[in-house]
């Protein structure tokens, strides 16, 4: 039954049409495609829902609510927000992504790396991984164009469109010293390079687009050998890992300097370089390149030694392959004054998880794509995030102690690789392909299809008890809320639909679903 016809605030300054996954065919692997694209829909709402519409400061940018400045916006998560909102079809988020980024990050010749949460920019110089992030986006984003799937667009501040702004910026990598004269992906703006790297930012998959699309191609050749060169010099290589930082030739630097992420002393395979698994994976995937299907059997390899999926985490590389040590805490941000917000550094996540698994969707065989598809469902409980509302286990990985950032992103990385939504935009286009059935695990249920038809039509909020999970259902697009009886809210989710992992909780729940124009309630019991 519905409880009032109003419009409710968490709709009128939350609420967002649901989008379709880009959808163009590919013959990438994949595993649990359908199921793990109705979460990349539902989880990019979340990212609006939490990290863009609640601020005004930067209004349009993606937010981080839980940093060392909770509430502040910086480049990379213009790259980051770029990248999921074109896999996402979503340009109208993308454009304004992009226009606030230009109109209070860009410095010229790069995006400054950091606004303050009053809207001041607070760290100036480049970010590279950002760069060459919005780079290809835009890159992208003129295809889709050209291709008469997106709109043309121009930007008002810069008066350019999505082509000549990746130019510019590839250019600018070069004149701005983030790419040394041989090759070298420095992690600034003439900051470091030849006397330390940062791994974890090298896409020799991105430099390959850009050698196609740049008037100068030619010199991005040299970055992607280069990358590879570098890699091959890691302490940690045999393990298919990289430190957060390095020196080209392979050598620690320690951490001065170098933020909360040159963690170890820049000796552990930690939150910057793990992503060296995404980027290089889809190297592997979009070019079949040897040199990243070397490195990654090398972590498929090691991880699967230390218990495959389950095992997903950060690993120490001077002590080699131990994990991080178990009673070590996160103080640096999620408000270091509030013990209950501190987390362990040490992370079997969505994040970890989502990271390793682009090795499995790389180099792996079925039963690893199953493995990494099914252990990531532990962590995605059918609402608008990647995670655990709670966390029972102890290890402390829930909404209350996660970024709901970085973690987010990485974990949606992971996930469009597994479904096979992460593809190449430019040869998709221009030499498309019939789309490969991919693999399915027990996270594609045909039933759950099945009870959505049955409950469609069906006014109020219409419940099915299904093995370990709830699916509810009313007629129009909803926020979704459940509360305990204590009037916590245990999840969330938008949509027609929630399909709500139950995780073993049982006892009485109250479930809101508020649309534009009625607020649906009802107790449910579990158990």
């Amino acid at each position: 039954m519905f409880l009032s016809r109003i419009v409710p605030l968490c709709i009128a300054t939350a609420f967002t049409t649901s989008l379709a996954v880009l959808d163009l065919p590919n013959a990438q692997p994949k595993v649990d495609e359908s199921y793990w694209n109705k979460a990349l829909d539902s989880t990019w709402q979340g990212l609006i829902r939490r990290n863009i519409q609640p601020y005004s400061a930067g209004a349009g940018l993606i937010h981080r609510p839980k940093s060392e400045t909770p509430g502040d916006a910086v480049s990379e998560g213009v790259g980051y927000g770029m990248l999921v909102s074109l896999y996402a079809n979503d340009q109208a988020s993308f454009n304004k992504i992009w226009e606030e980024a230009n109109s209070s990050m860009w410095g010229g010749c790069y995006y400054n790396w950091q606004m303050n949460p009053e809207g001041k920019i607070s760290g100036t110089g480049a970010a590279s991984d950002a760069e060459e992030d919005v780079a290809l986006a835009l890159i992208f984003a003129d295809k889709l164009v050209s291709a008469g799937k997106w709109q043309p667009y121009t930007s008002a501040k810069l008066g350019s469109g999505y082509k000549t702004h990746a130019q510019k910026i590839l250019d600018c990598m070069w004149s701005s010293k983030q790419v040394t004269s041989d090759g070298i992906l420095a992690p600034g703006a003439g900051w470091g390079g030849y006397s330390f790297v940062n791994p974890g930012y090298f896409s020799p998959a991105w430099y390959k687009i850009f050698a196609k699309f740049d008037s100068n191609g030619d010199r991005w050749n040299t970055v992607v050998d280069k990358s590879y060169e570098i890699i091959s010099k890691s302490p940690g290589y045999s393990m298919g890992m990289v430190p957060d930082w390095m020196t080209p030739e392979g050598g620690w630097v320690g951490s001065a300097g170098l933020g909360y992420n040159a963690y170890f002393e820049s000796r552990a395979f930690f939150k910057d370089a793990i992503r060296i698994l995404w980027r290089v994976a889809i190297d592997a995937i979009w070019f079949d390149e040897e040199r990243a299907k070397a490195f990654l059997k090398n972590a498929l390899t090691f991880i699967n030694s230390k218990g495959g999926a389950k095992a997903a985490n950060f690993y120490q590389i001077e002590n080699a392959g131990e994990l991080l040590p178990a009673d070590d805490k996160w103080f640096d941000f999620n408000n270091s004054k509030d013990k209950t917000t501190w987390r362990y550094r040490s992370e079997h996540s969505h994040l970890t998880i989502g990271m390793w698994a682009t090795a499995a969707m790389a180099v792996g065989e079925k039963e690893d794509r199953i493995a990494f598809s099914e252990e990531m469902g532990k962590f995605y409980e059918g609402g608008d995030f990647f995670g655990k509302s709670r966390d029972e286990s102890g290890a402390l990985e829930d909404t209350l102690h996660n970024e709901m950032y970085f973690d987010q992103f990485l974990a949606w990385f992971g996930t469009s690789m597994m479904s096979g939504a992460f593809v190449n935009v430019v040869d998709a286009i221009d030499n498309p392909k019939a789309a490969t059935v991919g693999d399915s695990s027990s996270l594609s249920r045909t039933s759950i299809e099945a009870v959505k038809r049955r409950l469609a039509n069906s006014a109020g909020i219409k419940v099915a008890h299904l093995d370990g999970a709830v699916l509810m259902s009313v007629p129009v697009d909803a926020c979704w809320e459940i509360f305990d009886l204590n009037g916590h809210v245990v999840a969330n989710a938008s949509g027609k639909d929630f399909f709500w992992k139950t995780r073993g909780q049982s006892g009485i729940y109250i479930v809101k679903a508020r649309s534009r124009s009625l607020v649906y309630s009802r107790k449910i019991s579990v158990r």
